[in-house]
């Protein structure tokens, strides 16, 4: 099939691996300008971009995928699928309505859950056991489209937004593959999104990691593991010797049993308090932390932290 892939984040880099090696053929890859990154700033092509260049596959950087002349530039390709993956602009009726064309788009999460730009995370904040992917047929609604294809995966004890990232990334191809054999042997089925159970995923911003002590241990540690390796989870650690807290980033952690005694009767523990086995009294539960990262400091096993900082019980770690 003649295929247009509209890309900008590392989450479509496998599908348009895929695509390369496929009989299919890419017209032209889309993705966002260059934008400055880095310490010094410097313009950085997307990571579909550089992936692109590696190919050496015709790629057209643009502000705004809806302007007409851009549209028109599209329109005479005459592709077949319109091929939307972590792009990050909204797709208008302009595209939408293009003759003989059908926009898909493959998202992160089982819709109608997770409508939104952080589906990944949500789900793991929210403590889901499944997760999945779901291509769509894009219309006016946001990820709000004909359901075209689903696959289901656990989400793994322990795992981190990023590794989820990653292994949802390369499960794209395959359900890809069985949407676009749908379409061009007209057997695809369409199946419109349940309203009733449909759920946002906003955008993150890094005020989101704020961990709170006083919240289950549960809860934290879904936290934690959710929005790492961005916008991370932090908290403060007190140091009696030092007039500021230290600032640290949470990266994995795990929930605690009873086995630590527990504080005396009539005794009050403020949550962020270091217990005895150097767990953390939470608001009901204790966790275990595994790896940090302190500020301007490389990420480490809280062993290592706990030995360089000389963290005993009773030390408090603050709300971030």
């Amino acid at each position: 099939m003649k295929i247009i892939f509209l890309g900008s984040g590392d989450f479509g880099s496998e599908t348009l691996k895929w695509l390369v090696r496929s009989e299919h053929d890419i017209l032209e890859v889309v993705t966002q300008p260059a934008r400055p990154a880095g310490r010094g700033r410097k313009a950085q092509p997307t990571a579909i971009a550089a992936l692109s260049a590696g190919f050496g596959l015709s790629c057209r950087e643009t502000i705004d995928v809806n302007d007409t002349s851009f549209a028109e530039h599209v329109r005479l390709l005459r592709p077949e699928v319109l091929l939307v993956i972590a792009f990050g602009q909204w797709v208008g009726s302009e595209l939408l309505n293009l003759p003989g064309c059908r926009v898909i788009n493959l998202h992160a999460s089982l819709l109608p859950r997770y409508r939104g730009a952080a589906p990944i995370n949500w789900a793991i904040i929210n403590g889901d056991q499944q997760t999945g992917l779901t291509v769509i047929e894009l219309n006016d609604v946001w990820d709000g489209g004909n359901i075209l294809g689903q696959c289901a995966t656990d989400i793994q004890p322990g795992e981190t937004a990023g590794e989820l990232h990653d292994r949802l990334a390369l499960m794209g191809p395959n359900l890809v593959e069985d949407v676009l054999e749908g379409i061009a042997h007209g057997s695809v089925t369409s199946i419109v999104q349940d309203e009733q159970i449909a759920c946002r995923a906003p955008k993150l911003c890094k005020s989101d990691g704020a961990i709170h002590w006083d919240q289950p241990a549960e809860r934290i540690c879904n936290l934690i593991h959710g929005i790492w390796p961005w916008p991370g989870a932090f908290c403060f650690l007190e140091h009696s010797d030092k007039k500021k807290p230290e600032r640290i980033s949470l990266a994995r952690a795990e929930v605690i049993s009873d086995s630590c005694p527990k504080p005396s009767a009539g005794t009050t523990v403020l949550p962020g308090t270091v217990a005895d086995d150097l767990s953390i009294y939470c608001g009901s539960g204790r966790l275990k932390l595994l790896q940090v990262r302190p500020e301007n400091g490389k990420l480490m096993d809280f062993a290592a932290f706990v030995n360089g900082r000389h963290l005993k019980p009773g030390d408090l770690f603050l709300n971030g």
